[in-house]
């Protein structure tokens, strides 16, 4: 099940117009969908639900922080968040045992060595962080296009 959504989400995006803030809104749309869905196992949902809660603090702090910025920052700031979550789960499925904590460490790394505003609300930013209850253990106040970069470009 959790495939045949992950191939409707990389559909949808594939055939999204770069129009403001439509990536945005349709990742947003699904993941709000996903973590809403009772049909669905709890690992899904709640990683759905770090991606909900991470596309709603983007959009919360860049109004904040920067109020005249291009819409089309939230659009590749929300694809960078959906690959690496999407690269991230992908190759946590396929680590073996020893290397788990390995590829954990990396993403979680990648992510808070990006900040994206340097929001000063650890408490907030760090929520997923610091949450052992959650395999989407980043901070929230991540530069996802920088962090998807950073394990893009790593030698695996």
């Amino acid at each position: 099940m959790k495939k045949i959504i992950i191939a409707l989400l990389m559909f949808s995006l594939s055939t999204i117009s770069a129009n403001a803030q439509q990536v945005y809104q349709e990742v947003y749309r699904l993941s709000k969908k996903i973590a809403d869905s009772t049909q669905l196992d709890i690992e899904t949902r709640k990683i759905a639900t770090f991606k909900v809660d991470a596309l709603e603090y983007m959009a919360m702090k860049a109004a904040e922080v920067m109020p005249d910025s291009s819409m089309s920052m939230l659009d590749r700031q929300a694809y960078a968040l959906y690959d690496f979550i999407d690269t991230f789960t992908r190759r946590l499925a396929k680590a073996s045992k020893s290397q788990k904590d390995a590829v954990v460490a990396i993403y979680r790394n990648a992510s808070i060595n990006n900040p994206w505003f340097n929001d000063e609300d650890k408490e907030l930013v760090w929520s997923y962080y610091n949450n052992p209850n959650y395999v989407t253990q980043f901070s929230l106040d991540t530069d996802w296009q920088k962090a998807d970069e950073t394990v893009t470009n790593r030698k695996w």
